[in-house]
């Protein structure tokens, strides 16, 4: 009975998910993201007063529902990741699809976020607080949905190439650029909505 080798051991050697321009690219833009953190966290100790009272404005509950919803979509991609590499198209597609949906609710979360937002009169040239706020948070979430657009295409290849050894590490690039992602989340949710918070 033949069995299935996995890409990631494939030849007999270990190696790790995703390729190598993906990872470079991750760093980097971490780098850039951390930046505009310390930019921030900087920001914030000189106008501690004005930012602790803006904080007040956000609703921490919205952050920490997008927070489980990113760690629930991370573990449907993982488990789709693992399925690809059994070949198991069914598993594949369900999973992506159940972290699509959960990547849409993280958006819905933000648009009414950001209604709110704006039906309060508050805009990112409020204040510096609102311009990181919004800032961040936007660019945050044009990278929720490059990553949905990774999965949904991945999401519709998986019926005819999951057998194929470049379709697994593609959707090991996809899922590893969705795990980054979501660890920014974590960052930003306490940097954002907690931190200093009383």
């Amino acid at each position: 009975m033949q069995k299935n080798v996995s890409p990631a051991t494939a030849g007999g050697a270990l190696r790790h998910p995703g390729t190598e321009g993906l990872w470079i690219f991750v760093f980097i833009d971490m780098v850039i993201f951390l930046l505009i953190f310390f930019t921030f966290m900087s920001e914030r100790l000189r106008h501690f007063a004005q930012y602790a009272e803006s904080q007040h404005h956000l609703n921490e509950l919205f952050g920490l529902a997008n927070t489980i919803i990113l760690l629930t979509s991370s573990w449907a991609v993982v488990e789709a990741v693992h399925a690809a590499r059994r070949r198991l198209q069914g598993k594949v597609s369900f999973y992506l699809g159940a972290a699509i949906l959960l990547g849409g609710a993280f958006s819905v979360n933000k648009v009414i976020e950001y209604s709110a937002k704006f039906s309060a009169g508050i805009t990112p040239v409020t204040n510096s607080f609102f311009s990181f706020y919004f800032f961040i948070t936007l660019v945050h979430f044009l990278h929720v949905i490059a990553g949905m657009l990774f999965l949904i295409h991945f999401r519709k290849k998986a019926a005819t190439c999951t057998s194929s050894a470049t379709y697994v590490v593609g959707l090991e690039n996809a899922g590893l650029f969705w795990h980054y992602v979501d660890v920014l989340w974590i960052f930003i949710f306490p940097l954002l909505y907690l931190v200093g918070l009383k």
